[in-house]
Order: C-alpha cells, then structure tokens, then sequence
C-alpha cells in the first residue's frame, strides 16, 4: 500500500539518455553498413558471373550448331550479330530500353537461353527514358570484338590480328576473353573494341570495362569460366559521372588496357 497522497513517478528515458542512445545505434551503423554494402556488391558479383556464364554458354551452343562457326560480332548498328541495338547514356535512345534487339530473330544467342537478366550486370543501375518513363537499359554486355567480326577495325586490322571464325581457331581458349561488362558511360554497340596497335606508353582506352564490384568488373572466357576481374590502374574505374567518357583515351602504361590487349588476339606477323 502505497501513503495516502503519495505521487506515483513514471520511468522513462531522460532526455540525454536518449541522445547517448540514437549515438550508440548511429555508431553501430556505421560500423555495419561499409560490412553490408561489400556484401551486396559480392552477391552482386556472383549474380553478375553466373549470368555471364549462361550467355558463354549460349554463345558456346550457337558455335556447336553451327559447324564450329562463332555467332558474329554485333558490330555497330549492323545487323546480324549476337544482338543488335545501339546505346546511348543520357539520351533518347529507343534501343536503350528495346529488349527485342537481344530476342529472335534479332538476336542470335536468345534460342540457347530465352532469359533477359543474362543480358545486364544486376550493380547496372542505369535508366534511359522512353515514353515519358525512366526505365532500365537492357544491356551492360558487349563481345570480344575479335569474335568474328562483320568487319576489319582500323586498331586491330584483321590482317595483324586474328578475327576469329570458329570455336577452334581459338588457341589459347582460356586466356581469350568473349564477353565482359562494359560501363554504362561507354557502352554502345555489342562489340567490346581493345587497340591492339598501340601500346606500352601508347596505350589508349577505346571501350572502357565495367567496375561495379569493387573496382572489378565480370569476364567470361572462350573456354568457358568466367571471373570477377580486378582492374589495378585507377585511370580505368573513374568513378560514373566523374568525367565524360570518350573512345581512344591515352592511358600510357596501363596494366589494365596490357591485360586485355593480351587476352583478346593473337598477332598473325
């Protein structure tokens, strides 16, 4: 029993215990989210292989009904090739958000893997407006543009280089690069060019591959893996928005554009 006219007193936070509160979970969150944002980019990283490796296969089976032969690169907007479409960052591009370009008939690669997500690295957040809507681009994907291309390249002439036809006149199939991810600010058409003529202190970035994960960007190869590369030089993962991408960018001695350069050919002199 409590006196007569005694006040019961309500428990409560006092105002500083509450700041030293929402301080301690502030701290805690800063301490967690650097930990949850390198996990989203690693299971965006395994996303991005294992879509990657679905198109590599596509891509292997259309070479095994085929008599050997490589589908075409997609090289510029000329039709024919494994997709076709040209892309455009910041602009009213209609083949930005036109996934018919990467299904039959235009795309050649679609019976082998009728699935749109192959086609885009998930950490791709780029949007193109189309209709009055913002909507997702539906490729971050290009080629090796020495995988049978339609055409001789002006930095990496077929005859100094080998444009290769089929599965087998690949030599070195694992240490040749198909397809890579490819940022949202310099992809174009579905061909990934490398300048194969100039290089050392000549070296010049044309395309520029993709460095959503942690300044590593996904890789396939003819034989079939795939990887999460990392690229070394920091001339190769500017951060997006940071500069206004161009093609032939000299990047003298960039170990970067030397490790593409060496798994994207062979010379033939």
């Amino acid at each position: 029993m409590k006196p007569l006219g005694s006040i019961s007193k309500r428990s409560g936070f006092t105002l500083i215990e509450l700041l030293v509160v929402i301080a301690i979970i502030a701290i805690l969150a800063a301490m967690l989210l650097p930990s949850l944002a390198k996990a989203k980019s690693k299971a965006q990283g395994i996303m991005c292989m294992g879509n990657l490796r679905q198109l590599n296969l596509a891509w292997t089976m259309y070479s095994g009904d085929n008599d050997d032969r490589l589908v075409p690169a997609a090289w510029l907007r000329s039709p024919g090739g494994w997709c076709q479409g040209w892309l455009a960052l910041n602009a009213s591009e209609p083949d930005n958000t036109n996934a018919l370009n990467l299904m039959s008939p235009l795309g050649k690669l679609w019976p082998y893997n009728q699935s749109l997500p192959i086609y885009k690295c998930p950490a791709d957040r780029s949007m193109s407006k189309h209709g009055g809507l913002m909507l997702p681009r539906v490729r971050s994907v290009a080629l090796n543009q020495k995988m049978n291309s339609p055409e001789s390249w002006l930095y990496a002439p077929d005859d100094r280089f080998a444009n290769f036809k089929k599965q087998s006149h690949i030599p070195g199939p694992s240490q040749t690069f198909t397809f890579l991810d490819e940022r949202e600010d310099s992809i174009d058409d579905g061909a990934f060019g490398v300048n194969l003529i100039d290089t050392g202190a000549k070296s010049q970035l044309v395309n520029w591959p993709a460095s959503y994960h942690n300044k590593a960007g996904g890789v396939t190869f003819a034989d079939g893996h795939a990887e999460i590369h990392r690229w070394i030089d920091p001339r190769t993962t500017v951060p997006i928005g940071k500069i206004q991408l161009a093609s032939n960018v000299n990047s003298p001695n960039n170990v970067d554009v030397a490790w593409l350069q060496e798994r994207c050919s062979v010379s033939l002199k």
